[in-house]
């Protein structure tokens, strides 16, 4: 039964299911993305408007920046890290000390930002200043994984242009999914380069689905999606689990 370590968003968790009952998620990090992640904890008090428990944890582990620590606690017990880009699609904060947040729907729906806006700055995902950053942390997640000989794969389809109801040309914040597509390609580019397996699902084979369980998003795909990338996560696994 090979035991999951999941670092993403509900693309990833949306993803197990399709792998079947004998595989374990033991942990996801989600809402973390990798320039906070890899910065470790910083300073944002206040207390949070969100009446969610997993979004208040998830903000709360953000902010302290605990994907490594647990990776490193649970390394013994991973037998595949899986993780996705998702979360990074809003960007980044810097905080007046020096540290990072992740800029998520939590954290705006938080309110732990009102009243900060001389204190944080924002970094735009897919802007030079956002790669160089995303870059260095990157490479120290990956060297974390690697270090610990932890096998890990990237999902990486493409965000879909049309819906199975029809429907094409919806957009997320304005901005088409061929444009999102286009900023993530140099992210995924450089984690082929540090030797991560990134599976990819070309525009042409992604469709989103009416019928998700989280609404209708470019993200939030179809069956037959998760299926392409559940049958190649088990491929990548037989080939080099030892």
């Amino acid at each position: 039964m090979p035991n999951l370590f999941i670092h993403g968003s509900c693309l990833s968790r949306d993803t197990r299911p399709f792998l079947g009952d004998d595989w374990t998620l033991i942990e996801y990090v989600a809402r973390q993305g990798f320039i906070s992640a890899a910065a470790g904890p910083t300073d944002l008090d206040g207390e949070s408007k969100l009446t969610s428990s997993f979004q208040n944890r998830c903000l709360r582990n953000d902010i302290l920046g605990t994907l490594l620590p647990t990776l490193k606690e649970r390394a013994s017990e991973i037998d595949l890290v899986v993780m996705d880009l998702v979360d990074e699609r809003l960007g980044v904060y810097r905080t007046s000390d020096g540290g990072y947040i992740t800029h998520s729907w939590e954290l705006e729906g938080s309110g732990l930002l009102d009243g900060r806006e001389g204190d944080i700055t924002h970094i735009a995902f897919g802007a030079d200043e956002h790669f160089e950053l995303w870059c260095a942390a990157a490479d120290k997640i990956t060297a974390a994984i690697c270090r610990r000989g932890l096998l890990a794969v990237v999902l990486a389809p493409a965000w879909a242009a049309r819906a199975d109801n029809g429907g094409g040309g919806f957009d997320y914040r304005n901005i088409p999914a061929d444009v999102w597509n286009a900023k993530y390609e140099r992210y995924f580019d450089r984690l082929e380069t540090l030797g991560l397996k990134v599976i990819r699902v070309p525009s042409a084979s992604v469709t989103a689905s009416i019928s998700h369980q989280w609404g209708l998003a470019p993200y939030h795909y179809v069956d037959r999606v998760y299926n392409t990338m559940q049958q190649q996560i088990k491929d990548y696994y037989a080939a080099n689990c030892t």
